[in-house]
């Protein structure tokens, strides 16, 4: 019985230690798949609630020299191992950072 215990204790710590997650934000890309081929629409509108479709070119800026301010909305900096809500604000812009500065993804949320 004690063995027992101490077994079914374990495997409650195994599983309390998976994320299950990435910790990148919400599932789904945050960028469109680029176009390989060079025949879709240049003009396609940007679904994202936050216009990070459209934030593509901030990838692989350093975050100082972007002015953040003509960025519609609110925009989140996340850098790496910093603590965020979990709150789910669609029009909010999310951008994950390196330790260097640099944007590495702009997502909504």
């Amino acid at each position: 019985m004690k063995h027992a215990l101490l077994a079914a204790l374990a495997a409650l710590a195994v599983t309390a230690c998976s994320s299950g997650g990435s910790g990148m934000g919400p599932s789904g890309p945050a960028l469109p798949p680029p176009d390989v081929d060079g025949d879709s629409d240049a003009a396609a509108p940007d679904t994202s609630p936050c216009g990070a479709a459209q934030m593509g070119y901030l990838v692989g800026q350093q975050v100082e020299e972007v002015d953040l301010a003509s960025l519609s909305g609110h925009v989140r900096l996340i850098y790496p191992d910093t603590a965020i809500t979990e709150d789910y604000r669609p029009s909010r812009l999310n951008l994950d950072l390196a330790e260097s500065g640099v944007i590495l993804r702009p997502w909504c949320g």
